[in-house]
């Protein structure tokens, strides 16, 4: 009895030892002081383990000794990864937290030219050394249009991709609403450009053919391929019904704005007197616009604030093929997120896109003058055909490449926000918002659009409506798309020189 009295203390004492190692991680915050170990009992030997654990981040916890037997050494079997306990206040910690969550989420201030020098030339279809100084050069020194135009218009797509690379960086350090609005208003950023500088040359037929094209493209071409591209990894795609049942019919509210002008004109073309006509479209045209802007600014507050929860991603890979299925579990599940990470901080983001838009100012400006000037020297090329197909097309290539890769990751309504979200902004925002401008700038721009180019859109509309209202579409789908935008664009190639007309007038700035 007085030898067992006599080892209770040194086994209390060894306990108390070995227990500071075994506190669980809560532990670090000195909070709770009467919390039972998690590793075991205790055992003689724990000193000579947080002996070894002041030089490693791995401790070895050791079992009991039972009936004098030697505990195997093997450290395959008992090695586990744990924290070396070093009491630590709570304030502090929290402190290092906030600090280092906070330098790693921002980037430092002094490094963010290199981190953007960096970042152009490290991805060779960002790098600026050729092809936008060559088409500065050969438009301001008035070499041949044919040469400007294709060098201004393949250095439209770079200059694209630095603008939304550089409107997401600024969107990451927002809120969510914040974000997804600035990505809203700077998505078309090179369409606007075009078009605006189309309107100030008072080509009239070039601003609504441009956006008109670009609503074309995004709703036939980009959705299309991103329909096949998913539908090539995933047996079905999915997205939210309801939000593709609203963006539908926003669709078809804005096609409506533009058939109602068409249909008036054609029942007052003879019915009033000669000059009275343009007026009435100007004043129709400018009524409508306003109510379509606040139209989309309503949509806006729908989408970010009061019905924000309509827009969660739908998870997809439920629907995965059997083909597909086989593929990692990583890949599976990567997401835009990847292609969404802070690079750059806040000013040097907003640096990236007031440069490249003064940039895309430029190479947009070559593309205008050396329009013409490519239709003389190449007689049998529609005009419409540049208008409506070639140029909605490159202006929009980096935003193409993006919603196609996100639907190739299986985040289809991602896919559809691009798509479809950009042309909800083109229709409800960007061509009104073009109306007001010109009516401030003295210019007959009205929603007046070419009768053939109105009954495309409409039946386009409707096809994308059919492939997405109830919230699943496949790869056959997408080739439904890209098949009707295929013959628009050949039926366009073969589009006669016509001006449009108001009662035997073209209609032209004064």
């Amino acid at each position: 009895m007085v030898e067992t009295s006599s080892s209770i203390p040194s086994s209390n004492a060894t306990s108390g030892n070995s227990s500071s190692l075994r506190q669980p991680v809560t532990s670090l915050f000195g909070e709770d002081e009467d919390e039972p170990p998690i590793c075991g009992s205790s055992h003689p030997r724990s000193t000579q383990v947080e002996r070894q654990s002041s030089s490693k981040s791995t401790i070895i916890p050791v079992p009991e000794e039972g009936d004098g037997k030697r505990v195997s050494d093997d450290k395959a079997d008992i090695e586990v990864n744990l924290i070396p306990v070093k009491r630590v206040p709570l304030e502090i910690l929290q402190e290092t937290l906030v600090e280092d969550s906070l330098s790693r989420k921002e980037p430092d201030l002094e490094h963010g030219g290199a981190r953007l020098v960096n970042f152009v030339h490290s991805s060779p279809q960002l790098d600026l050394s050729g092809l936008n100084q060559l088409s500065w050069a050969l438009h301001f020194t008035h070499q041949n249009p044919t040469l400007v135009f294709v060098f201004s218009a393949l250095g439209l797509v770079p200059l694209a991709a630095l603008l939304g690379f550089g409107t997401e960086q600024i969107a990451l350090k927002t809120s969510a609403s914040v974000g997804g609005l600035l990505n809203a208003t700077l998505g078309n950023i090179v369409e606007m450009i075009i078009a605006g500088i189309a309107l100030k040359e008072c080509e009239l037929e070039l601003v609504q053919s441009s956006l008109l094209g670009g609503l074309l493209s995004n709703l036939l071409l980009v959705l299309g391929m991103a329909f096949i591209v998913g539908g090539y990894r995933f047996h079905q795609q999915e997205f939210q019904p309801m939000v593709a049942q609203l963006n539908s019919s926003l669709l078809i509210v804005s096609v409506i704005s533009l058939i109602v002008p068409v249909a008036f004109h054609q029942y007052l073309e003879n019915r009033v007197d000669d000059g009275q006509e343009l007026p009435i479209l100007l004043e129709l045209s400018r009524g409508a616009a306003v109510i379509l802007i606040l139209i989309y600014f309503a949509y806006l507050y729908f989408q970010f604030y009061s019905h924000n929860h309509l827009f969660l991603e739908v998870d997809t890979n439920s629907s995965m093929s059997s083909d597909s299925s086989t593929m990692s579990s990583d890949s599976s599940s990567t997401s835009c997120d990847d292609f969404h990470t802070i690079k750059l901080n806040t000013p040097t983001a907003l640096s990236l896109v007031l440069v490249a838009t003064g940039l895309a100012y430029l190479t947009a400006e070559s593309l205008v003058d050396s329009l013409n000037g490519l239709l003389l020297a190449h007689p049998g090329i529609s005009k419409e055909w540049l208008t409506l197909i070639v140029i909605p097309v490159i202006s929009n290539a980096a935003e193409h490449v993006t919603a196609v890769i996100v639907a190739s990751k299986g985040k289809f309504d991602l896919a559809m926000s691009v798509a479809v979200g950009s042309c909800i902004q083109i229709a409800l925002f960007v061509i009104p918002l073009l109306v007001l401008v010109a009516w401030g700038m003295g210019k007959p721009l009205t929603l007046l659009f070419d009768p053939l180019e109105t009954v495309v859109l409409f039946f386009s509309v409707l096809l994308v409506k059919f492939s997405v209202e109830d919230g699943k579409s496949h790869w056959m789908s997408g080739m439904a798309l890209v098949s009707v935008y295929i013959l628009i664009a050949l039926a366009f190639w073969h589009f006669p020189e016509t001006h449009r007309m108001l009662q035997g007038s073209p209609i032209g700035c004064v």
